[in-house]
């Protein structure tokens, strides 16, 4: 087994000048379905009801290919991306704190309700008809 030890210096001007929390946030979705064509990643930066048509103008304006795989995607594209990223934060209000994971999240806790919900009421009709004595 080889090993090594790696050591990163923070480049005293950094290549993409935006905030970190945007920089990480563009390059963590653009690497979580990395055999994926990006596009696929960064459809996850927006909000389901919004998702085809922010991401179509995403890539749009940062000029980058949909169907790059995201290890394609060069330091000046993620640039890009992130500058464009940044500029459809600016118009449109809590889309940099929007975490895609939360709104999974949400639908599984509706989607357990309305199930429980619905188990709650087959035990209820279910107890009206022992008690009429109907079974």
């Amino acid at each position: 087994v080889d090993v090594g030890v790696v050591h990163f210096t923070p480049l005293a001007q950094p290549q993409i000048q935006q905030p970190f929390k945007l920089v990480e946030k563009i390059v963590k979705n653009a690497f979580q379905f990395r055999r994926k064509h990006c596009r696929r990643g960064f459809e996850m930066l927006f909000p389901e009801c919004q998702r085809q048509e922010l991401t179509e103008e995403l890539l749009r304006s940062a000029d980058v290919d949909p169907t790059l795989r995201p290890t394609e995607i060069s330091i000046s594209e993620f640039r890009a991306l992130a500058d464009a990223y940044s500029k459809l934060c600016d118009e449109n209000q809590g889309l940099i704190d929007y975490e895609f994971r939360e709104e999974l999240k949400l639908k599984r806790q509706a989607k357990r309700r309305s199930g429980s919900s619905r188990k709650g009421l087959h035990l209820h009709t279910t107890t009206e008809e022992n008690v009429n004595g109907n079974h």
